[in-house]
Parts: C-alpha cells; sequence; structure tokens
C-alpha cells in the first residue's frame, strides 16, 4: 500500500433512507473490492488521483461514477429500484472535518459534529455544545457545571455566539447549568479562537459559530429524547419533492415535576422551541428561515405563617431570534449570500410582600443585514468581501417599586441607548509558492452612538506553511474591536447581567492577537496533533469601581472604568477520529493579567479568568454496532479571588466601641482548589436497520463524587472571632439516564 493512499468512506442505501447490506463497491482500474456491512457502511483505502466508482446491489440499478479523490472522503450512494421511477441516483461528499482544518491556513480553529456532542457524558444526560467546547484547548469554563465560556483569558461577553447568522446573548438555562441548543437541530459548529476571518467582528475572544440542519429530506423523519432533566422532539418534512421542507425541534425541562413528586417545590422550569424553513426554488438559488425561542421561568412563593401572605418571587429570562438567508450562484463563479436577522434578550425580576413589590428589568433588541460576496478563481486564490449593519436598542436597567420600599428606593430607569455598528471588510487566499498559503483581509468598523463615532481598521493575516504532506506551521495576526459590553458583579455569567453600549465615556474594546502553531495529520491512523502558542494584549477592558452594586444602581456608567489586559499560552491538541476508539486529549497552559488605575494601586492582577492548567481526556470506544461506551475527564486549576488577610480595630463614630476594618490582600491574589472529575457513560442501540431505531443513555456525572468549589464562604469563629474560609461544592455523585428514538 502506497503512502499517499487515502481513506474513502461511504454508506450504500436505497431512495428511503434504508441501508442496503452487502453490496458491491468496487474501485477501477485499481480494482479494489469490498462490501458493505450490515449498516451499509464500507471503507476502503484508494490511491488519489480519478477513480471510477461503480455500486452494485441486486433489484437495484447499478452505479457507476467518475470521482477525483485528492483528500479523504465520505461517500453517500443512493440506489434506485430497477422496479421504480424514481429520479437518478444522488451522490454526496463530505470532508473529515479535522483534515479541513489541517489544510486550512487558519489557527485557532475547532469544528464539533452532532456525533461529537451527543456521545460524551455530561450533567443529566443532556447533550450539550458548550459543555463539549470547554473539553478543548483555549476554553475555561466558569464554575462547576455551568455553559460559560472563558477563551484565551477573555470574559465571557467577549464570545461572538451566532445561530444561523443570529447573535445569540445569553447561551445558558438552568441558571447557567445548560446551553440553549438543541443538539437534535445542529449541524456544523465552528469555535474560533484566533486567526480570525475578515467577515467575523464585533467581540475580542472568540466566534462560536453554530450552524442548524439545512438539507432536504427525502421522507418524514422523527426522532427524540427523554432524560431526567429535559426532552427533546425533533420532526422533518419535506414540503415538496428536493425542493421545499421544513423541521421544528422543542425541548422542556421537567426538573419541578420531578421535585413536587419528592414533596418538595421548585417551580422552575425552561423551554425552547428552534424551526426552519428550506426552499430551493431554482439550482442556483437557496432560501432559508430560522426560528429560536426559550425563557427561563420562576415562580416562587414562601407562605411565613401558612395564612396566605408571604413573599413572592417570579423570574422570566428569554432570548428569541429570526434570520432570513438568500444564497446564490451569480454568474462568473460568484457566489452571494445575503442575511436579515433579528435578536432579542430580556430578564424580568419581581419581588413582593404584601403591598411592597420591587420589579428590575433589562432587555437587548438587535436588527441585522448582511452581504457576502465570494469567487473562488481569482487568479491563483479566492477573495471574499462584505458588508455589515447591526442596530443595538438597549434599555440597560428599569427599576419600578410600589408600596412602603417605594420610599428608600425610588423607581428609576437607565436612559435607553441606540448604537449603529458598522463593517466593510475584504479578504484574498491564496498560494504565491507551492508550499505556502496566506489569507490577508481587512475589517473596517465604526459605531455610531450619540454624540460620538468611532472607527477602527482591523488587519487580518494568516499563513501556512507546509513542511510535508502531513505536517505543517501556521501563524496568524488578528486586531478585533468590541463596541458591546456585558456589565456583571459576578466572575460567571448571569441571567441579571446589564449589556451596554459604547458611549462617549465608554470607549470600544480593542485587542492584537498572534498565535504560532504547529500540526500533523497522520491520515493512515486518523490521527491529528497540535500545539499552538498565543499572545494577547487587550485595551479599554470594562471594570467597575470597587464596592459598586450594579443590579439595582440606574446609574451604574458613573462607575465604570476601563484599564488594560494580556493573555498568554500554550495548547496542545491529540485528536482520532476514527475507529474504535475515537476522541482526544487537550491541555492548556495559560496565564490572564488585569491593570486599572482606580483599583489595587494601579498594580497589575491576576484577571477572574486566570487558570494556569486546563485538561480534559475524551474517549468513545464501540465495541460493536451496539454498544458502545464513553468518558471524560477534566482538570482545572481553582478560580481566584480576594481574601482578607487580616482586620484591625477603629473607634466606632458612636465613640461607644470598636469597629473591626478587614484588610485585603491585593486582588484575585489566592486559589481556590483544584477542580477535577470523571464522567462516563454506556449506550445501548437497537439492531441495525430497523426502522424504529432506539438507544439508552446511562452513566455517571462525577464518578468519585468530589465536590468541586463553586465559591467561598467567610466563618467566623465564635470565641478569638478569627476568620475562614470554605469551599462549599456542587454536584457530587450523579446518575442518568436517558432513552433516544428515531423513526
Amino acid at each position: 500500500m502506497q503512502a499517499q493512499d487515502i481513506d474513502v468512506t461511504g454508506i450504500v442505501h436505497d431512495n428511503e433512507g434504508q441501508p442496503l447490506p452487502q453490496a458491491h463497491v468496487v474501485v477501477l482500474p485499481d480494482s479494489i473490492f469490498t462490501l458493505s456491512d450490515v449498516e451499509g457502511e464500507f471503507k476502503i483505502k484508494v490511491p488519489r488521483g480519478e477513480k471510477q466508482i461503480h455500486v452494485s446491489y441486486v433489484g437495484f440499478e447499478n452505479f457507476n461514477r467518475a470521482i477525483k479523490f485528492t483528500r479523504d472522503t465520505t461517500l453517500t450512494v443512493s440506489l434506485k429500484s430497477k422496479a421504480s421511477q424514481l429520479q437518478e441516483v444522488v451522490i454526496s461528499s463530505t470532508r473529515n472535518p479535522q483534515q479541513e482544518i489541517f489544510e486550512e491556513n487558519q489557527t485557532s480553529k475547532h469544528v464539533l459534529t452532532q456525533s461529537d456532542i451527543n456521545a460524551i457524558p455530561v450533567l443529566g444526560g443532556e447533550a450539550d455544545v458548550i459543555k463539549t467546547l470547554q473539553l478543548l484547548p483555549g476554553t475555561v469554563r466558569g464554575i462547576e457545571g455551568s455553559s460559560d465560556l472563558f477563551v484565551r483569558g477573555g470574559a465571557a461577553d467577549q464570545n461572538l455566539v451566532l445561530l444561523d447568522d443570529a447573535p445569540i446573548y445569553n447561551t445558558s438555562h438552568l441558571f447557567g447549568f445548560l446551553s440553549v441548543f438543541n443538539a437534535d437541530v445542529l449541524d456544523r459548529v465552528e469555535a474560533i479562537n484566533g486567526g480570525f476571518p475578515a467577515e467575523f467582528g464585533g467581540r475580542l475572544s472568540s466566534i462560536l459559530n453554530v450552524g442548524t440542519k439545512s438539507n432536504i429530506p427525502q421522507r418524514t423523519a422523527v426522532s427524540g429524547d427523554i432524560g431526567l432533566i429535559a426532552s427533546r422532539l425533533y420532526v422533518e418534512q419535506p414540503v415538496v419533492k428536493d425542493k421545499a421542507s421544513f423541521w421544528v425541534a422543542g425541548r422542556r425541562t421537567y426538573i419541578d415535576q420531578v421535585i413536587r413528586a419528592t414533596g418538595e417545590e421548585l417551580p422552575y422550569y425552561f423551554y425552547d422551541f428552534n424551526g426552519k424553513f428550506i426552499f430551493k426554488p431554482t439550482d442556483r438559488d437557496e432560501i432559508q428561515f430560522s426560528h429560536y425561542s426559550g425563557e427561563d421561568l420562576l415562580d416562587l412563593f414562601r407562605d411565613r405563617n401558612g395564612d396566605g401572605d408571604g413573599f413572592l418571587t417570579t423570574y422570566a429570562s428569554g432570548n428569541s431570534s429570526q434570520s432570513l438567508r438568500w444564497n446564490k450562484l451569480l454568474k462568473h463563479n460568484w457566489h452571494s449570500a445575503v442575511s436579515l436577522t433579528r435578536t432579542k434578550y430580556r430578564y424580568n425580576i419581581l419581588n413582593a410582600f404584601e403591598e411592597n413589590e420591587l420589579i428590575a428589568q433589562s432587555d437587548i433588541e438587535d436588527y441585522g443585514v448582511r452581504l457576502l460576496l465570494q469567487k473562488d478563481s481569482v487568479g491563483n486564490g479566492s477573495i471574499k468581501t462584505g458588508v455589515d449593519w447591526t442596530r443595538h436598542q438597549v434599555s440597560p436597567n428599569v427599576i419600578n417599586t410600589a408600596g412602603s420600599i417605594s420610599e428608600l428606593l425610588k423607581s428609576s430607569s437607565t436612559r435607553g441607548r441606540i448604537a449603529d455598528e458598522f463593517a466593510f471588510h475584504i479578504q484574498y487566499d491564496w498560494s504565491p509558492f507551492e508550499k505556502i498559503q496566506i489569507n490577508a483581509g481587512l475589517r473596517i468598523s465604526s459605531a455610531v452612538v450619540l454624540n460620538k463615532n468611532y472607527f477602527f481598521p482591523e488587519p487580518r493575516l494568516s499563513i501556512r506553511y507546509a513542511l510535508h504532506d502531513d505536517e505543517a506551521l501556521k501563524f496568524s495576526y488578528s486586531r478585533m474591536v468590541q463596541y458591546m459590553h456585558r456589565i456583571s458583579n459576578s466572575a460567571v455569567s448571569s441571567p441579571t447581567d446589564i449589556w451596554y453600549p459604547v458611549t462617549d465615556s465608554i470607549r470600544p474594546q480593542t485587542s492584537h492577537q498572534v498565535a504560532l502553531g504547529w500540526q500533523r495529520n497522520l491520515s493512515d491512523e486518523n490521527i491529528f496533533l497540535s500545539v499552538e502558542g498565543y499572545y494577547k494584549t487587550m485595551h479599554e477592558l470594562v471594570g467597575y469601581e470597587e464596592g459598586t452594586n450594579l443590579f439595582l444602581n440606574t446609574d451604574f456608567e458613573s462607575k465604570l472604568i476601563q484599564g488594560r489586559g494580556e493573555a498568554y499560552g500554550v495548547e496542545f491538541l491529540l485528536r482520532k477520529n476514527s475507529g474504535k476508539l475515537t476522541g482526544w486529549v487537550s491541555y492548556t497552559l495559560s496565564w490572564s493579567n488585569r491593570q486599572f488605575d482606580e483599583i489595587n494601586g494601579g498594580r497589575w492582577f491576576p484577571s477572574r479568568y486566570d487558570r494556569r492548567h486546563n485538561g480534559a481526556v475524551v474517549a468513545q470506544y464501540a465495541f460493536n454496532k451496539r454498544w458502545a461506551a464513553s468518558m471524560v475527564w477534566e482538570y482545572i486549576s481553582g478560580s481566584r479571588f480576594t481574601p482578607i488577610i487580616g482586620q484591625y480595630a477603629l473607634l466606632a463614630p458612636t465613640l461607644t466601641g470598636a469597629d473591626l476594618i478587614p484588610v485585603y490582600s491585593g486582588i484575585n491574589q489566592v486559589k481556590l482548589s483544584a477542580s477535577h472529575r470523571l464522567d462516563v457513560g454506556l449506550k445501548f442501540k437497537s439492531k441495525p436497520g430497523r426502522k424504529f431505531q432506539w438507544q439508552w443513555f446511562a452513566g455517571v456525572y462525577n464518578v468519585y463524587n468530589r465536590a468541586n468549589p463553586i465559591g467561598i464562604n467567610i466563618e467566623q469563629d465564635e470565641v478569638d472571632g478569627s476568620l475562614r474560609y470554605t469551599q462549599p461544592g456542587l454536584f457530587g455523585f450523579i446518575p442518568f439516564l436517558s432513552y433516544g428514538f428515531k423513526f
């Protein structure tokens, strides 16, 4: 077998989507022969170049097609019954995502598929794209179980999260422990942590580009999953054959019902709904309309004396987004894509006791238009250009009070803000020499707000140098600008965080990042190796004066301050994508620091997101077609906090005694204990080939029952008054079980 041989994998099925076992697959002129297995799948190695693929099956018309193989390829072959009048055979090819990453000149990119996300055991057995991303290099989570993403020393608001082109401002349900993304609808997830293409902007740390399913199915399909935390249902339906279809998906938690069965009350639940309509009026046009909506709802009443009087707390927060995209193939090999988007996030909190009421509200709504043009044959390269416009309408903080409490806390509101973002971008991707690929781009962005206009050039550059066919060096530089900020008292994201645009006094955040990486692709074993180092500087980072309460403060802008930051580190990834054993090993060694003139005496200090060591081992093993096991082990250094290191006595203002005044260390000088956890799962599937498919997924979250710290409690000794810290934990040993089906 020659070194240049490549892998061709595929599946053979009929026009109803049913697998065809023992189908004959022949590659000519090399006379390579194989048979498909019971699921219609096959795998062969072929030399590079143009080959003739011949597939035959008794009772079906033969398939013959010339295909040029230049890389590992996946084929889907649909055979037509000799007794039917169906359309001609359709063949499609998809690329190995890791092979695609290796061949690109872009650095700092990860791609996840639906199978990656569904295979990993997570809290409650609920598949979660954010939890999966937290296991890859460069990404750090917040507290145990949370769905925060802190990328390369940046804050959570420095990640641009797109769902079918529409930005999502709050990515979590269950107060941060599950993400808003229903795994059933996901097609492809791209996480870009550096080397940003010019078409993306508006955030400093990362781009999370989530795409949902956009194929037109041949027949109705239904799938679902019933778990301990939530259940899901997905339905796709063709409308006009090969022209139009739609799908809908829903998910709801029933924690409220489970807790009620134990005799307790937790009146909380979340739901989300996704839908998409795909229409292909011609071979050159495709129109997609996507919708997402989801809410978290809490309605808690605490009766003090059993007389019907008590405290009422209601909480509601939710996202909704819509996008309309028109893809068109133009003349002279130009491609265009026009997107219209709308997205909204809001929360509403009510606290009531007798005649007293306190209501806090905040919302943000965006409208956007985007045009992309691309041509794949310009000289010896390709060009991509476009323009963006987004209007932000923000009501940051509204406080309403009623009853006697209004004498202490007056109703008030922060002035609503409107900000318009504009951007023009262009990039050219070409290969000036045999071993060198270059992507050079420029993004010019601006923001228009009341009494102030901002304008920034954002150059981008990525270079790939091929050491060998299976080994490459990559370099990238990116400048990024961020015009929207999230204001928070917490080290982790909270549904009550406040989004706020730039103003005449709050300037845009900016960053410069360079990255240098080495990648090796062992195609015979389908193993990918990557080592990448990065250095990032950040300016005009948003903070706040010490002691500021942001939640009930409608004048918080006067308390905001801006400073600098830096982050640097090294990331390692070893990933195997095929065979019985698949998965990856990741490790990140990183530093993240901040400096504000107004705090810590102007000295640099470790940021909240400084987590020195972050690693994970992810593995899935397929025993056979029906049984598979999975495991995840992760380790992360403890989060940082500012402790009290002493106290001193000061005469009380009443002259009747002394007050103890705490003395703090430098900011974030102490770390919590490190967190580590092992999760395991076992899947059992129905026999292949059946129309009704099912699977059981059982496992354990936190096998060795380690209570990983989620915060700090201060306890005072009753005798000598000394203080000590304790680290309360969360989520010990938790078994999970889910049942999935499709037909």
